[in-house]
This record gives structure tokens, C-alpha cells and sequence, in this order.
């Protein structure tokens, strides 16, 4: 008789914290400030199917992502989670570092993309950007890694001009330049 106390309380309780579990996620482009970067990303996912309003729960997200992002990324406070026709992005800030996480439909992680300021930049690549750009200040940093592959998409700027940089296995390519109206 203790035993099926036990299982049924333990059932009921189990019940009721998974009750707590549904998530409504949107996405507001007001409220995150998205890199070109991810706008690119972002606006390929809403033609492939992103829904940016409708509610979805927890349990819908594939269990192999949730585990591979959790035993990834310990001790994440807040994540957001967005369902798309391509798979699952999870979204976290940890140490003012902005993460977005890809997972196929599968659960497999397909890639990640940090964004950062420039004291958050290694050492090697600042040191390559301000040998050539020394005018320049940096003021976003997109790390992007797919396949064990990291490149980075930077912008800079100085008092005339904007410019996006991407490093690749360490060639610097200037993407886009801009130049400030007076």
C-alpha cells in the first residue's frame, strides 16, 4: 500500500512540474538587436516557415536538442527557444556574451553564432584587424562556427566610414563598406 502512495504522490507531482513547462515564444525584432548577420539568418528562417506568433509548448522541441544543449550549456538562465520549418534556435545570454544556437529537426547541432564586443575578441584576430584598421574602432563581433569551422563577421567603424569584416581561417575580407553622410 506505501508503495502505491508513494508512486501515485510521486506521479502527481511530476505531473504538476510539467505543467509549468509550456513556453510561448515570439520574435520581436525591436526587442533584440540582431546583427546583419543574423537579419540574413533570420529572414532565410521566416521564407523557410518561422512562425513568429504562434504559441507552441516545450515537449515540441526534438528531446536530442534540449539534451545536447543542455549537457553543452551549463547553468543558462532565460533560454528561448523558437521552432522554425528547419529545426529549433535556442537564444541565451551568458557572461555579455549573446548566444543563438541551430539544431536540425533531428536534435543535431548545425551551428553557433556569439556576439560579442571587442573585449570578448581573441587576442590574434583584434591584433590582425587593428594592424590594418588602426583608425578603426570595433564595435560588434559575430563568431560563427559550423562544422568545427569558425569564421567571424566584424563591423568597424571610424569618423568617415562603416566597414564589415569577415576572417576566415585567417584571410581578412572587407564584406561591405559605408560611408557616413555629413
Amino acid at each position: 500500500m506505501k508503495k502505491r502512495y508513494f508512486f501515485c504522490l510521486t506521479g502527481s507531482i511530476l505531473a504538476w512540474a510539467f505543467t509549468g513547462c509550456f513556453i510561448l515564444s515570439t520574435i520581436n525584432s525591436n526587442a533584440v538587436n540582431f546583427s546583419e548577420t543574423d537579419d540574413e539568418i533570420i529572414s532565410e528562417m521566416k521564407q523557410q516557415g518561422l512562425s513568429s506568433s504562434s504559441p507552441y509548448y516545450l515537449n515540441e522541441i526534438n528531446t536530442n536538442a534540449v539534451r545536447n544543449f543542455i549537457r553543452t550549456y551549463r547553468n543558462v538562465t532565460d533560454p528561448q527557444w523558437v521552432k522554425y520549418s528547419g529545426g529549433f534556435v535556442v537564444s541565451f545570454r551568458k557572461e555579455n556574451i549573446h548566444y543563438k544556437v541551430y539544431y536540425d529537426k533531428t536534435g543535431d547541432h548545425q551551428s553557433t553564432i556569439r556576439q560579442y564586443s571587442e573585449k570578448e575578441l581573441p587576442f590574434e584576430i583584434r591584433h590582425m584587424i587593428k594592424s590594418v584598421y588602426y583608425d578603426f574602432s570595433i564595435y560588434v563581433i559575430n563568431e560563427v562556427t559550423t562544422d568545427g569551422r569558425t569564421w567571424y563577421v566584424i563591423n568597424i567603424e571610424d569618423t568617415s566610414s562603416f566597414k564589415v569584416i569577415k576572417i576566415v581561417d585567417g584571410v581578412m575580407e572587407v564584406m561591405n563598406e559605408y560611408i557616413k553622410s555629413e
